[in-house]
């Protein structure tokens, strides 16, 4: 019996209780109406559940008034609160470059959530059946996809249960028939142009009738073991993800709660050090966490998250103009390059403090060398050079193509883009470092040692200081 087996399902998997305030979705489809009849039935044997329904009017289609119609129809006649909301669908897709599917689901769990919210439902129950998780499990496979997406259609999700999953479409239409039930005909199930629609009308029955005539069952089953597996591989990221990141919000909501309400932190970083030490099936996860959170992308491909672990000292991943991130220093973080680099240079005589970039000032003097005891030597904020062999003023702005110098230490020349990636200086900071020229040649830059050329040596008799300090703020 139909619905014995709908029970067995719910107390199989605990998704709801006797007492529960339940929201039913109703589009006045088969599968909908199937739904709240049962539910009827149910409410025989357990008294105390409560049930109300609710309809989203998407206004797409020629035949929504009178689904609408159809609905508020059906609650009046079995006595049922009825929540009913519409919303500019088409309208809403292209003001946020959304497909209608997408867009018409945004909506429709919009309503839901706050007609739930209004009458103080426990749970919202949609009437998704075996028959379509089988046929989205398909529908992944065939876009490629790995074991989260191979959850389908979760049983239960945030506030969101669906008990018809333990029932094909087939079942529903028979239970229908039995009790004589009448139900709305969506004309769009009908378009093989659509994938799920050509799933679901020829290859399921093919794949039934040569194959394996439980191929429906068999894949929703698929559906139900990831899900669980999924959930035990979930906590283990949990339990690793604040190891493995800095500058992080809290623990994000549930995957299809956290996709609609997009959640974005973009201070957030992630160690890829770290996570090249933990085995993968775990990297890959916290690499597509990362990417939901750090870039607001919703369904972190394969290719995008192999790109991350991937990704070498200085080098970048990008998706979408403002979507870009890079590594450094092995932080996996989002780039964002400053536009305040100096457009034409300073004149400096060193007797004056120097602000630069807004960020650090400098400053000067001179000191004999026979009484400047141990110079103590910092590369990043402060360099000591041979104050004979410098033309003054400095020429003071920030790096240009084509800079290169030959750094104390180092036999030859070398491309100062080069030399500031290999120090690991921040890809932030390098476009606004200030770069002390003398005599047209390039003397100290901040972070990296003096030019041989202007080095201090046992012959020095006076030695330039410079020495670099931030400004508060």
């Amino acid at each position: 019996m139909i619905y014995q087996k709908f029970k067995r399902f719910v107390e199989a998997h605990r998704l709801f209780s006797p007492e529960s305030r339940l929201l039913v979705a109703v589009s006045g489809g088969q599968d909908s109406v199937a739904l709240v009849h049962l539910l009827l039935e149910l409410k025989r044997d357990w008294p105390g559940l409560d049930v109300a329904l609710a309809h989203f009017n998407h206004q797409l289609r020629a035949s929504a008034a009178a689904d609408e119609r159809f609905v508020r129809q059906l609650a009046k006649k079995l006595l049922l609160k009825l929540f009913v909301g519409r919303g500019r669908v088409r309208e809403f897709a292209r003001q946020n470059r959304l497909n209608l599917e997408e867009a018409g689901r945004l909506k429709r769990y919009e309503f839901l959530e706050k007609a739930a919210e209004k009458w103080g439902a426990e749970l919202v129950l949609t009437a998704h059946t075996m028959t379509d998780q089988a046929e989205t499990v398909l529908m992944r496979i065939f876009r490629g996809t790995g074991v989260e997406g191979l959850q389908a259609i979760r049983l239960r999700a945030g506030q969101v249960a669906r008990p018809l999953l333990g029932l094909k479409r087939e079942e529903l239409e028979q239970y229908l028939r039995e009790k004589g039930l009448k139900f709305r005909v969506d004309e769009t199930n009908l378009d093989t142009s659509i994938l799920r629609n050509r799933i679901r009308l020829e290859l399921i029955p093919q794949l039934e009738k040569e194959f394996d005539p439980e191929v429906v069952s068999h894949l929703a089953q698929l559906a139900l073991i990831a899900q669980d597996e999924n959930e035990a591989l979930d906590e283990l990221t949990e339990g690793m993800w604040a190891v493995v990141t800095r500058g992080c919000c809290g623990r994000h909501k549930h995957k299809e709660e956290s996709d609609r309400h997009a959640p974005t932190s973009p201070g957030l970083e992630l160690d890829l050090r770290n996570l090249r030490e933990m085995p993968v099936a775990i990297a890959r996860r916290l690499v597509r966490k990362f990417l939901h959170l750090a870039l607001g992308l919703e369904s972190p491909s394969f290719e995008q998250t192999q790109a991350i672990l991937a990704l070498g000292e200085g080098q970048k991943f990008s998706w979408g103009k403002d979507k870009v991130l890079i590594n450094e220093g092995g932080w996996i973080k989002k780039f964002e390059k400053k536009s305040i680099a100096l457009k034409s240079s300073i004149k400096w005589s060193g007797k004056e403090s120097l602000l630069f970039a807004d960020r650090w000032e400098f400053k000067a003097e001179i000191l004999e060398a026979k009484k400047a005891g141990k110079l103590k030597y910092d590369d990043a904020s402060r360099c000591y050079l041979d104050a004979e062999k410098l033309e003054l003023p400095f020429e003071v702005r920030s790096r240009r193509p084509g800079d290169k110098y030959r750094p104390l230490g180092l036999k030859g020349e070398k491309k100062l883009k080069d030399l500031l990636r290999e120090k690991k200086i921040p890809q932030a900071e390098r476009d606004i470092l200030p770069v002390f020229l003398s005599g047209g040649r390039i003397a100290w830059v901040p972070g990296l040692p003096v030019a041989d050329e202007f080095k201090v040596t046992p012959y020095t008799r006076k030695i330039f200081v410079i020495e670099k300090s931030d400004l508060p703020g």
